[in-house]
């Protein structure tokens, strides 16, 4: 085995290396000519030099062990539900727009009644927009669903009826016949009677248009 020349070489360069790995480094050389290399300046007068430190190598990812469990990605949340929207619709403002809608669309004139006999017309120029105003509440309540939208067209029809004109009619006709002062037949009045309960069903609004007697022509 072949030995060193040197046997304090290997020591020296230690020295000279574990102050480069700690931090800043200083070389100076003193008045012997010896090279000195510190972590703490020369002393005051002396020439020197600042070695960089060497940078920390970046950390290497490690690879799990064969055979180790595999992490799973994150799984997103799913997107909250949002709350069940109220539904409201009101079967009985569709009810009313739809047979509205069919009064206003006729030739006659509409009216709203008042206190006792008064009668509140609609001019003719305000008609369209009284109709869209109508039409957006039908928009607004009538149902989606066919076989509800059909009971509803149903049942405005039965209303368009009842409180038609005829119908109308029919019952101040009835009312005048049951006078006393009218002497009219029982035969008579049941006759009425049971022409009102066939054609006219007691269905009463409040606040919607009536037909007048009197067409426009």
């Amino acid at each position: 085995m072949r030995k060193s020349r040197h046997p304090g070489s290997g020591l020296l360069a230690l020295i000279v290396l574990v102050p480069l790995l700690l931090g800043t480094t200083y070389r100076w050389v003193d008045r012997q000519g010896q090279v000195h290399y510190t972590d703490t300046p020369p002393p005051a007068g002396t020439s020197y030099e600042v070695v960089a430190a060497p940078h920390a190598p970046p950390p290497v990812e490690q690879s799990p062990p064969p055979g180790a469990p595999q992490a799973l990605p994150a799984v997103a949340s799913p997107p909250a539900v949002p709350e069940a929207v109220v539904d409201a619709r009101d079967d009985g403002r569709c009810v009313d727009a739809l047979y509205q809608l069919q009064v206003l669309a006729g030739q006659w004139r509409v009216y709203k009644p008042g206190p006792g006999d008064d009668r509140t017309y609609l001019h003719d120029r305000d008609r369209p927009a009284e109709i869209d105003r109508i039409a957006r509440e039908r928009d607004e309540n009538c149902s989606e669903d066919p076989a509800e939208r059909d009971s509803q067209w149903r049942r405005a029809d039965e209303l368009f009826q009842a409180l038609g004109p005829v119908c109308r009619e029919a019952r101040e006709k009835l009312v005048n016949m049951q006078r006393p002062s009218a002497r009219t037949a029982p035969s008579h009045i049941e006759n009425q009677q049971a022409f009102i309960a066939a054609r006219c069903p007691d269905l009463s609004r409040e606040g919607v248009w009536l037909q007048d007697w009197i067409l426009v022509r």
